[in-house]
């Protein structure tokens, strides 16, 4: 599951709104574009591949990681209090 904030359709999410997306405590993630939310235990709770948080992760710090569980992206575009 992924999503994506785009400041029009989308309002920025609190940190309750976030920690239910990804069903758990919430880890902010910069990537080269923004911010990715994830949940903090994903490995540890064995969660599917999140491709689209991951290809957001890889252009950034390489392939030698993976983003696991649902995922919200944050552009810089955006204003927000997460960035």
């Amino acid at each position: 599951m992924y999503r994506e904030i785009d400041g029009e359709k989308k309002k920025d999410p609190t940190l309750k709104e976030a920690q239910k997306f990804v069903g758990g405590w919430v880890q902010l993630l910069r990537v080269k574009d923004g911010v990715l939310l994830v949940n903090e235990e994903a490995k540890r709770k064995q969660l599917d591949i999140n491709p689209e948080a991951s290809t957001k992760w890889f252009e950034m710090h390489g392939t030698d990681d993976i983003i696991l569980g649902p995922a919200i992206f944050i552009p810089e575009s955006v204003k927000s209090e997460w960035l």
